[in-house]
């Protein structure tokens, strides 16, 4: 139990470390200020299609953004392309694993496509990503709880 706790600390203090020094990564956080940030405007606005259009684009120039695949994913996801949003969050873990966001939508989807169990798989990698906790794995863990509730027999 400890050990757990000592990791937890060390993980703060790096992330913290490595916020002070201005280290970006593809944490999932990059778009608000970054390259992507014009892109993540047009999909809050709703603008799907103009932000695929986008993204497109950004990602001709940057094939390994873990961010902009995610990105892809949810816009498609919201425009009921449910085959290309499952292809975009799997590149986007493809390219980072421990993507915050991409295992949060891509739960979300599982939840769309009626796949309990695999919104519960990204649920569990949330888990161990977020040691202590993150604003995915709550949203996450509250979808699956309203699908369940909805979908009670």
């Amino acid at each position: 139990m400890l050990g757990k706790w000592a990791l937890a600390a060390a993980v703060v203090c790096m992330a913290g470390t490595a916020a002070a020094l201005g280290s970006g990564g593809s944490s999932g956080d990059e778009g608000k200020s970054g390259p992507l940030a014009a892109i993540e405007k047009k999909i809050e606005a709703g603008e799907y299609e103009a932000a695929l259009a986008d993204l497109e684009v950004h990602i001709e120039k940057n094939r390994t953004s873990a961010d902009a695949f995610n990105w892809l994913g949810y816009a498609n996801r919201k425009l009921g392309r449910y085959e290309k949003a499952q292809k975009a969050y799997a590149r986007a873990l493809f390219l980072d694993p421990d993507h915050k966001g991409a295992h949060e939508y891509a739960g979300e989807l599982r939840l769309q496509l009626g796949d309990l169990a695999g919104a519960e798989r990204h649920l569990a990698e949330l888990d161990r990503i977020c040691l202590l906790g993150c604003e995915e794995y709550d949203e996450l863990k509250a979808e699956i709880a309203a699908w369940k509730k909805a979908n009670a027999k």
